[in-house]
């Protein structure tokens, strides 16, 4: 199959929402370097957008697995992000360390739960966090 038969496949929407999605990681990868955080939260959307989008897909993944896929998209981009901070002399092993423990402890507790909570109980914890998070960022900067 040459090239060119491969491109008439795909449908001008396609490309649209291809181009949606790369532009999304895209941002999403920015955000987490520049700022730290933030590119999870927009993965959350782009898988959203794909997996409700995506004529390939068999079903429509669940919330559950779309927060799945955000974090195995976004543990590379941290640990590159966390690398590029160290070697710029930004990484504080005073506040670093104390956290790792209880956050690992967290990220256990809360895959476990995730299992067992109602996927609308989800959804609002999910739009929660984000309000909460976006008021104390307007109030503190």
């Amino acid at each position: 199959m040459s090239e060119h038969s491969l491109t008439r496949r795909i449908s001008p929407k396609a490309w649209r929402q291809l181009a949606l999605l790369l532009f999304l990681g895209l941002v999403a990868g920015f955000a987490n370097g520049l700022l730290g955080a933030g590119g999870g939260i927009l993965l959350v959307y782009a898988v959203t957008l794909w997996s409700k989008r995506n004529p390939h897909a068999s079903t429509t993944l669940q919330q559950r697995d779309v927060y799945a896929n955000a974090l195995a998209v976004m543990l590379p981009v941290s640990l590159l992000s966390v690398y590029r901070y160290a070697n710029a002399g930004t990484l504080s092993m005073q506040a670093f360390v104390p956290l790792l423990l209880p956050s690992l402890l967290g990220g256990l507790c809360g895959g476990l739960l995730l299992d067992r909570l109602q996927l609308s109980w989800i959804r609002k914890l999910f739009a929660l966090l984000v309000v909460i998070s976006g008021v104390f960022m307007v109030l503190r900067a």
